[in-house]
């Protein structure tokens, strides 16, 4: 069965191959194996789904990364959700193709809720308000529309996603205009908001590091399992 996976930001893209996307671009990595680049959003993300399934797959993978809810959730963690929830509905992923998966990766990985929004939660209180309501471990902005395209469609889809921020931490206010919605950075952007608060320098190459944390551990993900091993 053919698979297309939908990965929101360009650093996510290159963990999986090191050919050059244009904004919403979507190209096959490998046999039976279709990547599509759509940026950051659950409207972007439900795009790309369905212009995936359009063109042939028969099952759909959420890639990169997310944000972690759960308490005592570090930088690099793996997850493979069971669950997604997203706009109310709580969406299963395919057992079988799941635990060949997981099987398959080695150290630590977690099987908890993630709960997909619409717009990115950076305080920290908001994180540990949604953990509360929700029980999700980690959240992100596109894994819940992927799945609601794939079960309009009956076709099964995964989720593999590396935390990045820690749910105690607030993110610097400048790493959110930082950025444009493929996670490329918008310089003159960053240095003006640095401007106004310089003290968010620390945090933003703390950030850096612990993007660089989760895009290592995807990135060794991805070696273990490669296409075969990723196929549903």
């Amino acid at each position: 069965m053919s698979l297309g996976i939908v990965v929101a930001l360009v650093a996510e893209a290159q963990v999986l191959t090191e050919t050059a996307l244009r904004a919403g671009e979507g190209i096959v990595i490998a046999p039976g194996l279709r990547l599509r680049l759509c940026g950051m959003g659950p409207e972007s993300a439900a795009q790309a789904a369905e212009a995936l399934l359009a063109e042939g797959v028969g099952a759909l993978l959420a890639f990169g990364t997310a944000g972690a809810l759960g308490p005592a959730l570090r930088p690099g963690v793996l997850l493979l959700p069971e669950r997604v929830l997203f706009a109310g509905r709580d969406y299963a992923v395919a057992t079988p193709w799941r635990s060949r998966v997981a099987a398959q990766i080695h150290g630590e990985v977690l099987s908890g809720p993630l709960l997909t929004v619409a717009t990115a939660c950076a305080q920290s209180a908001e994180k540990r308000a949604l953990h509360v309501r929700s029980g999700a471990v980690a959240v992100d902005m596109e894994s819940g529309a992927v799945a609601a395209v794939a079960t309009a469609a009956g076709k099964p889809f995964l989720v593999l996603r590396a935390l990045v921020d820690p749910v105690e931490r607030d993110l610097p206010r400048s790493a959110l205009v930082a950025v444009d919605a493929y996670g490329r950075l918008r310089l003159s952007a960053l240095l003006a908001a640095l401007a106004r608060r310089p003290s968010e320098i620390a945090a933003l190459l703390r950030l850096g590091r612990e993007m660089n944390a989760a895009l290592q551990s995807l990135g060794s993900a991805w070696r273990q399992l490669g296409p075969a091993g990723i196929a549903p």
